[in-house]
């Protein structure tokens, strides 16, 4: 193995550039409505499933703990998510999205997804696939390592 590691023929360099430019206009994007990308990570996961603990949340949006119940608090002052006690276990919350939570994200998942496919030219579907099955195998190969 060669000590040289050139930018260009690195994983990690390539998704780092790849991820950053894609928060950007997503940031930017999110400007308009006054939403943090922060938020804007818990919302997401909320639209896909509500009444998701918060601990399962923070793992899920690659948050700690204790950043998650932050923002989710900002949040829920905010009147976008609620918190109720957790039925399955007293000492923990679920969230749920509110009315003005639902708005919200009538008004940015749709613009959203035009921004990705605005700016992912010439990608077909089949490559979006396997791209997406790649990163999956990377994730859980470093969840592993970093669970030692």
């Amino acid at each position: 193995m060669s000590l040289v590691n050139d930018p260009n023929n690195s994983l990690p360099y390539h998704l780092r550039g790849a991820f950053r430019g894609y928060e950007t206009a997503l940031g930017r994007h999110l400007k308009r409505y006054d939403l943090p990308l922060s938020e804007f990570y818990i919302l997401r996961l909320q639209w896909v499933k509500e009444g998701t603990p918060q601990s399962d949340i923070a793992a899920r949006a690659f948050m700690s703990e204790s950043v998650a119940s932050q923002v989710i608090k900002k949040m829920e002052d905010k009147n976008l998510i609620r918190r109720k006690p957790n039925p399955k276990d007293s000492r923990s919350h679920v969230v749920f999205l509110t009315a003005q939570g639902q708005t919200v994200r009538e008004k940015i998942v749709k613009e959203g997804i035009q921004i990705s496919a605005d700016n992912a030219p010439d990608i077909n579907r089949q490559d979006w696939i396997t791209t997406i099955e790649v990163l999956k195998k990377v994730r859980e190969g470093f969840d592993l390592y970093n669970a030692k």
